[in-house]
């Protein structure tokens, strides 16, 4: 029987950590003056988030929009969740063992939890929401993260025990449970009046608008500081900052990219630099033409000057990539050269397939920073290939109104690899935005997720990754730092690689 052990790092985990730490050592700003303070009780903490008015309550059933994900993160915990690194952590659960052939594992859960309604928070709970997960009727974001489960065989030994049985052997089960669209919710639960385990509970709350929590006082991890909470829901990252400049919030999820070095020079306000997983990919629809054509899609590829993106659609807030998803990987870099760009061999592969002169029309949405400027600046890039590229930028409802559909868009995702792989990758995924189904790529990936042994687990992502490289339906080019600004007399926030700083807001204090 193998048993997690959740505090322990491997060597390789920890020279990643200590690395990566490094990176984000000059970025706290006026975080880093408050940790050293002892945290002040009291008051209301008012943040503002992008979003539009489709949002939802309902950690499951959802758009995946940043105002929804804020809003659930608070008020519901997973199994396990994400530091302020990469490394995996207990939540409700504080053991997972498993069989030789890691196809059932018996998850302990954490003994003391309440809900906000009062009631022990326990095994039918976590057997409830999983089927809910995985209720085939519906379209749950996490569904596709742990289709490897058996909601059939799902048992209950006592109030704290469940055993999961898999439908095949997967290695890395308890770091699935980190993944935001996989908060447990109470047995019986009801989304017009939804009750979590968080540390904040509901009191009102208006689609599109504004939700309203108090501080949960049996929470059982670490209390909130303030007493209540506001997340408002505003139109895009401008509308936050207009927000946080005239006092109305205390803190902004986005900031423009043109805008954080005006931030930075503010003294009333802070900028929390978070070198997140975050990316901003140019998405390819591989089932349609000319996108179904390898050459057509390394020519793309070929056009984007990396370089450029990054200093003009992230003021220089980020770092390049090389098309392929995962940043922070334990495996190590994947040995394929940094793509560059090189228009005259872009044409050539526009002309062998047929393809010159193309018109394109490439599609996003306006809320998340980035986004916009990705395809402005990209569509521009093409130009100097002969491709004639229309914009077309919509509010937020609009794009996620025909969402996985466009053709040739850009869009954001945020995690680590082997989630992102089945969100975003593989048939059936609910970001799989380019329609990607490469047999070879599926078939490593379905190994991938069965080998326990994590250093052959790394030589099948490695070769993973290189086939995304060579023939993925994304153009990866760039990891963005999402900006979070605040007043200075905002504590404890600090920067987060997967999780957003705002997902833990019972850490944050007024002073």
């Amino acid at each position: 029987m193998t048993k997690i052990s959740f505090p322990a790092l491997n060597r390789r985990q920890f020279l990643v950590s200590a690395a990566a730490g490094a990176l984000t050592a000059g970025s706290l700003d006026g975080s880093r003056a408050f940790a050293e303070e002892t945290p002040k009780k009291g008051g209301t903490l008012r943040v503002a988030v992008p979003g539009a008015s489709a949002d939802s309550i309902d950690p499951h059933f959802n758009q995946g929009q940043v105002s929804e994900m804020i809003r659930f993160t608070n008020m519901f915990d997973g199994l396990t969740g994400y530091d302020s690194g990469s490394d995996v952590r207990p939540m409700l659960a504080e053991s997972f063992s498993s069989n030789e052939t890691a196809d059932t594992w018996t998850v302990k859960l954490r003994q003391g939890v309440k809900t906000h309604d009062g009631r022990d928070f326990g095994a039918d709970d976590v057997i409830f929401s999983v089927r809910r997960i995985l209720d085939p009727g519906k379209a749950s974001k996490g569904a596709k993260l742990i289709d490897v489960v058996d909601a059939d065989k799902l048992e209950k030994v006592d109030d704290h025990t469940v055993v999961f049985t898999l439908k095949h052997a997967y290695g890395p089960f308890q770091d699935l449970w980190s993944n935001r669209f996989l908060r447990m919710v109470p047995r019986d639960f009801d989304p017009a009046k939804p009750v979590g385990t968080g540390p904040f509970r509901l009191t009102s709350y208006t689609a599109g608008q504004q939700a309203a929590f108090a501080r949960f006082d049996d929470y059982w991890g670490e209390k909130a500081h303030v007493d209540e909470l506001i997340v408002a829901t505003l139109g895009d990252a401008t509308a936050g900052m207009n927000a946080l400049r005239s006092g109305q919030v205390d803190i902004t999820y986005a900031v423009p990219y043109a805008e954080a070095k005006l931030v930075e020079a503010d003294p009333r306000l802070k900028l929390l630099r978070n070198p997140s997983t975050q990316y901003l990919p140019i998405y390819m629809r591989t089932d349609l033409e000319p996108f179904n054509d390898v050459r057509v899609r390394q020519a793309l590829k070929l056009v984007a000057d990396r370089d450029q993106l990054v200093k003009v659609a992230m003021n220089g807030y980020g770092a390049i990539a090389n098309d392929m998803v995962g940043r922070y990987l334990p495996c190590g870099e994947t040995p394929v050269p940094q793509r560059v760009r090189d228009i005259e061999k872009a044409k050539a592969l526009l002309a062998e397939a047929g393809k010159s002169d193309l018109k394109l029309e490439i599609t996003t949405a306006s809320d998340v920073p980035g986004l916009a400027q990705t395809a402005q600046v990209f569509a521009q890039q093409a130009k100097e290939a002969g491709i004639e590229m229309k914009l077309n930028i919509l509010e937020a409802s609009a794009y996620l109104a025909n969402y996985t559909n466009w053709p040739l868009g850009v869009d954001f995702f945020n995690d680590m690899y082997l989630p992102l792989v089945s969100r975003t990758l593989l048939p059936g995924g609910p970001f799989n935005v380019s329609r990607w189904n490469d047999p070879e790529f599926v078939e490593l990936a379905a190994e991938a997720f069965k080998t326990t042994d994590e250093a052959a687990r790394c030589d099948i992502i490695q070769k993973m990754r290189t086939i995304e490289y060579e023939r993925g339906g994304s153009i990866v080019w760039g990891w963005s730092d999402i900006l979070n600004a605040h007043g200075a007399h905002v504590g404890g926030l600090v920067p987060h690689k997967v999780d957003s700083p705002l997902s833990h807001l019972n850490k944050v204090w007024l002073g």
